[in-house]
């Protein structure tokens, strides 16, 4: 079992899509979800929330990213904050999430991803704080990207080989991003 994330977020009027690139193994490259295999005992929600604070190595929930690090402490800080805000959203949207493919092989993969609004951040200063360190900090630097919802639409249908096996095995998901994208559409028109 697995889960996942892909954060949102709504900045100047446009929607947009938190998605990372590592540096090296087998994802080198890719646009990847924020996610992972479950550990034993969790829920889908538990590893969704887990692998995202692990995965961001404690830094997007973090106001002083000289702090941050990645200690089973800090881990568990954060799965409560952030248990709360995609709480927030799956309370709202209890359908903006989906299942992956489950492939051929035995057993089936079984794994979920939700989108979860989060605040925007300028992730830059984050990715700083990954090529600045020394190895010392963090365990696998990344490099974290938002994606206007038009644009990860346009790479769902026109290049789908640009996201990682995972995101572009999700079932419905432009689906989802896209009534993602128009649910901000239509607020952002009635507030004028």
């Amino acid at each position: 079992m697995g889960a996942g994330i892909i954060p949102f977020c709504e900045t100047d009027g446009e929607v947009q899509f938190l998605l990372h690139k590592t540096f090296s193994g087998r994802r080198t490259g890719f646009l990847v979800d924020f996610g992972g295999g479950g550990q034993d005992g969790e829920t889908y929600r538990q590893t969704a929330i887990r692998e995202f604070v692990e995965e961001t190595d404690t830094m997007y929930l973090e106001e002083d990213l000289t702090r941050a690090c990645r200690t089973p402490e800090r881990i568990e800080n954060q799965m409560a904050v952030m248990g709360a805000v995609f709480d927030r959203t799956q309370n709202a949207h209890p359908d903006w999430w989906c299942r992956r493919e489950p492939g051929n092989k035995s057993p089936p993969k079984d794994w979920i991803t939700y989108f979860v609004e989060v605040e925007h951040l300028d992730v830059e200063a984050i990715n700083r704080q990954w090529m600045d360190d020394d190895g010392t900090r963090f365990k696998k630097p990344r490099q974290l990207l938002w994606i206007p919802g038009a644009e990860l639409l346009a790479i769902y249908k026109t290049k789908p080989k640009r996201l990682w096996k995972r995101v572009r095995q999700l079932i419905g998901a432009p689906i989802i991003l896209a009534a993602i994208v128009s649910t901000y559409e239509q607020r952002n028109r009635s507030k004028n």
